[in-house]
């Protein structure tokens, strides 16, 4: 009986060729389909650090566009600020012009109205500029002398100590 009851246990046909052609065509498929995995998860792997870098691309644009924005700030109000400066500037110069071609002759203002506003204040300067006047010209008169009457002999004592060295000169130039 243990005869039978193995018999009924193995299959019945010819198990030995079917066998070897399943495992064939299974390795087959086995090691395609292991390629094929291969490929894919490598793919993924590739998709995925493509999708980091662009993320972290987007990231490093947008901060650099926050970067961007605060220094575009700052030089607007940089920009700002020197525009007011400018505007008192132009204003004030041309107030100056103004006030030094005033005293300009009037032939030469239109030689001065172009020129550079130092060179103006230069040239006003020096026109204004007081310069000595010669004293009034008396034909007689010596320069810083005394005179002196030709008769010094007749002059008080306190005359004669005032005037001695203008006496003195003259009698060395008789």
């Amino acid at each position: 009986m243990s005869e039978e009851t193995q018999a009924s246990n193995a299959p019945v046909g010819n198990t030995d060729a079917q066998n070897t052609e399943v495992n064939n065509a299974d390795a087959s498929v086995i090691a395609e389909s292991k390629k094929y995995r291969k490929r894919s998860q490598a793919a993924e792997a590739r998709v995925a650090e493509l999708e980091a870098k662009i993320n972290s691309f987007e990231t490093e644009k947008l901060k650099e566009k926050e970067e961007f924005k605060v220094l575009y700030e700052k030089v607007s109000a940089e920009n700002e600020s020197n525009k007011q400066l400018a505007n008192k500037w132009i204003s004030y110069e041309a107030q100056k012009r103004d006030q030094l071609l005033q005293e300009v002759p009037d032939d030469e203002k239109a030689e001065w109205e172009k020129s550079p506003l130092n060179l103006l204040e230069k040239y006003v300067l020096k026109a204004n500029s007081i310069q000595p006047q010669n004293p009034e010209h008396i034909v007689s008169k010596t320069r810083n002398l005394n005179d002196i009457p030709k008769d010094w002999t007749k002059m008080s004592k306190d005359e004669q100590k005032k005037n001695w060295s203008s006496i003195i000169s003259n009698y060395t130039k008789n």
